[in-house]
């Protein structure tokens, strides 16, 4: 009995492992990796289940109990290119810790600018770089590329092929690079969405805001505190946000904008939130595709790789 209470304590204040299911992070995370999830980094969140049980890989839960969110003291604040672990933020039919559990990699915290420009990511009109990040590339060969060379270069997963000579794969720069210097290889051309090309699914998901996995931003990311004007555009950035994390509600009544219900110019938040995308870049959905994570959805960090499927000598997980 008491090595199951241990058992507890340990995954809800100070540790859980969390198994990669996608090739979302591939580049640092690759499909199967077992991860450590560090709760002591960013400080433990209270459970807001108390009564919750995970069977078979299921969650059951009595929803009727909740407690109010609140997170203990941690020794360290998220970073920019921390990865992390964090509640999925569409799945709102469950309570906030019942959610789905997603690892993504922290691009920008509260207070941070991020923009997205021929693929490259600046946070505060500085690049980020990141030596891990895949992306997709077409392949144009002279011959059939044979799965011994594929797994050489460790591009196997999501590899994708045309024809006998044209290939999809998502892969490194380092990795195409090496690809090219056969003499086979006739071309490896990094595939990007047009400046101007309107992607429906990409954040906010609004006509008006031509932006796509490419091209995106800028967009400032809300700390706690900070106040925003309530412009038009402002409102297609953030009401989802605020109307979904912040249990707010933004009704615009002739050109008034009524905030739960009474006039205002200005919202101001009340938590931090965090912008994540995959290492993976064009094959994955994160925030550029459904906006911000809040403070109250983090779990932790990702922080030490147990056991993987790859040939790669990895442990702890780098920031870059």
């Amino acid at each position: 009995m008491w090595s199951v209470f241990i058992w507890l304590f340990f995954r809800m204040f100070l540790f859980q492992t969390f198994r990669i299911p996608s090739s979302s992070m591939n580049g640092s995370l690759f499909t199967g990796d077992f991860v450590v999830i560090s709760k002591l980094h960013y400080g433990a969140r209270l459970p807001i289940t108390p009564f919750a049980i995970k069977i078979a890989g299921k969650k059951k839960y009595i929803e009727e109990v909740q407690l109010p969110y609140f997170r203990f003291f941690g020794f360290s604040n998220i970073k920019q290119n921390d990865v992390i672990a964090f509640n999925f933020s569409l799945t709102e039919d469950k309570p906030i810790d019942m959610r789905n559990e997603y690892i993504k990699r922290c691009i920008a915290i509260a207070g941070d600018t991020v923009k997205i420009t021929m693929g490259n990511v600046y946070v505060n009109s500085k690049l980020n770089s990141n030596a891990t990040v895949y992306n997709n590339y077409s392949v144009i060969s002279t011959k059939l590329i044979d799965t011994l060379l594929m797994k050489r270069l460790d591009i196997l997963e999501d590899a994708q092929q045309i024809t006998n000579t044209e290939y999809n794969f998502y892969m490194s720069k380092t990795q195409a690079d090496s690809l090219l210097k056969f003499s086979f290889i006739k071309s490896v051309t990094l595939n990007n969405f047009a400046k101007d090309y309107y992607h429906p699914t990409v954040f906010p998901n609004h006509p008006t805001v031509l932006w796509n996995y490419d091209f995106f931003g800028p967009f400032y990311i809300p700390k706690k505190g900070d106040s925003i004007l309530l412009t038009p555009q402002n409102k297609i950035l953030y009401q989802r946000t605020v109307e979904r994390f912040e249990e707010a509600t933004f009704i615009t009544k002739d050109s008034t904008t009524l905030v739960n219900g009474k006039s205002n110019k200005y919202y101001t938040f009340k938590q931090n939130y965090y912008f994540v995308m995959g290492d993976n870049r064009h094959n994955s959905i994160d925030s550029r595709a459904w906006g911000l994570i809040p403070q109250s959805h983090i779990i932790g960090k990702a922080w030490f790789i147990i056991s993987s499927s790859t040939k790669l000598n990895r442990r702890f997980i780098t920031v870059n």
